[in-house]
């Protein structure tokens, strides 16, 4: 489809108008709750100790939620794809917003390989038998048939059902979401019934000191933008939203989505606390899964808790997956990276050669393997809180320089937009800072943000470049008639 808007450059083209608040809410909460509470959770308790682990999630949430306001706003008023780079765009020009869309480009395009390879290891504890010999190992961690041919399957999946239309994506993901709600209250309830509250002492990871459990709330608030990610996937498809949507109502699913999110991981945290003495349920490799198993003899409910697994697993790719190819399409179409990534199918008016993109890149983690998931976990989460940083930023100017733009969606108190602000610039300096519990880890992954950043600056100047748009045309191809 083409937008006929604007006389002077006609050819903007969009994509589908057909998501409801009901399935932007699904798209933020399934982004968000993903897998991570089965396959990394023992580092959860790791890090903070059961307490620590749910206070940080909980104040994570809190935090965030105040980040999220500076969304919530913005997304009603400029509800294009690629939501944070409009939003730059608008408030700082072109550079800041190529900056923030290759920041969110990478968290969203590095989480669809991170999935694609998880989804192999669910299976095989899923269904034993179905485990095979492995074929390489990359380091020390095998790669096996099962894994790559598992992940293989799932990455096609998405990626056909993105191809063939975003509302049968966002069906999808609405009814997987409530699965996982079924599932996740049917084991927590047996959890809370049969476990036990003495189980989760000590309450804080170290020595129970205080320097020890700021510590672990410190350690715990470090990865939490990376398992909070999943509500900006809203502003991202913003543009898909329906004709009888009210746009206010895309605020509110930004709100919503981490509300939801904190309570469902303060809850998951605190069942599998109390199952068995936590010291000892980190020993096992999917501490979710076997807590249930070895506590209780319920083989069921660690089914259970594996289908849920499964389905997070699919609506976090789904998510995820959405996210990344919309900001690959909305700077291609702004003409901040070549202009092949902004072409749409005319038929299903989905972002078609971003969604190849990101599916070629997808298609090559089940041949990389467990190797690139912790790497990738702490890299993704600085670059998400990066992209919110100059988001929350954006907030701040626009209520400066663009006083009288439609804000559908208005926070109250102006001064919640810079505590917004503030709290990003608290978690990335905790993310740089030398000695911090979240640190990023030397050199591995600066070398992986360098590189990242390299390559976008190259594709960056080529399109500047090629001068093939101008900056008039570039602001209506982003921001359209906002």
């Amino acid at each position: 489809m083409i937008e006929m808007g604007n006389s002077f450059y006609p050819q903007r083209k969009v994509l589908a108008r057909v998501m409801s608040f009901k399935n932007y809410v699904g798209l933020g909460v399934g982004s968000i709750i993903g897998v991570g509470w089965v396959v990394v959770a023992g580092d959860w308790l790791v890090r903070g100790g059961p307490l620590g682990a749910i206070l940080g999630f909980v104040l994570g949430g809190v935090l965030l939620t105040v980040i999220g306001l500076c969304y919530a706003e913005l997304t009603p008023a400029i509800p294009v794809a690629g939501g944070e780079v409009a939003f730059a765009y608008k408030a700082f020009g072109g550079g800041v917003s190529f900056l923030t869309g290759w920041f969110l480009s990478f968290a969203y395009i590095a989480l669809c390989p991170f999935e694609a390879v998880a989804i192999g290891w669910l299976i095989e504890y899923i269904i034993p038998g179905l485990k095979s010999k492995p074929l390489y190992t990359i380091g020390g961690n095998p790669v096996s048939l099962l894994s790559i041919s598992s992940g293989l399957i799932l990455s096609f999946f998405v990626i056909i059902i993105n191809y063939i239309g975003v509302k049968n994506s966002a069906r999808f993901q609405t009814v997987a979401t409530s699965l996982i709600f079924i599932c996740v209250a049917a084991f927590t309830f047996i959890a809370l019934i049969k476990g036990d509250f003495s189980n989760m002492k000590p309450l804080f990871a170290g020595n129970g000191s205080g320097k020890s459990i700021i510590g672990s709330l410190v350690a715990i608030l470090g990865i939490v933008p990376f398992f909070y990610s999943g509500f900006d996937t809203i502003p991202q498809g913003a543009e898909e939203s329906g004709g009888k949507l009210n746009p206010r109502y895309l605020g509110k699913a930004v709100i919503v989505s981490i509300l939801i999110g904190a309570v469902f991981y303060g809850i998951v945290i605190l069942a599998l606390s109390v199952c068995m003495p936590w010291k000892e349920t980190i020993q096992f490799e999917m501490p979710t899964v076997n807590a249930f198993r070895a506590a209780f003899g319920y083989e069921w409910a660690a089914r259970l808790v594996l289908l849920a697994a499964f389905f997070g697993l699919i609506t976090s790719f789904n998510g995820f997956f959405i996210a990344a190819t919309r900001v690959i399409f909305a700077t291609g179409r702004g003409g901040l990276l070549p202009k092949w990534f902004g072409d749409v199918n005319e038929k299903y008016r989905t972002p078609k050669n971003a969604i190849l993109f990101v599916g070629a890149i997808t298609l090559i983690g089940p041949f990389v393997g467990r190797s690139s998931l912790l790497p990738i976990v702490n890299v993704a989460s600085f670059a998400f809180i990066c992209g919110w940083f100059i988001t929350c930023l954006s907030s701040v100017r626009l209520r400066k320089i663009a006083p009288n733009i439609n804000r559908p969606y208005r926070v109250k108190y102006k001064i919640m937009l810079y505590f917004g602000a503030g709290i990003a610039t608290l978690i990335i300096i905790l993310m740089v800072f030398p000695g911090s519990s979240a640190q990023l880890r030397w050199p591995l992954e600066y070398v992986i943000v360098a590189i990242w950043m390299i390559l976008g600056y190259l594709g960056y100047k080529w399109r500047k470049a090629k001068k093939d748009m101008s900056e008039e045309e570039r602001s209506y191809q982003i921001l359209g008639g906002y």
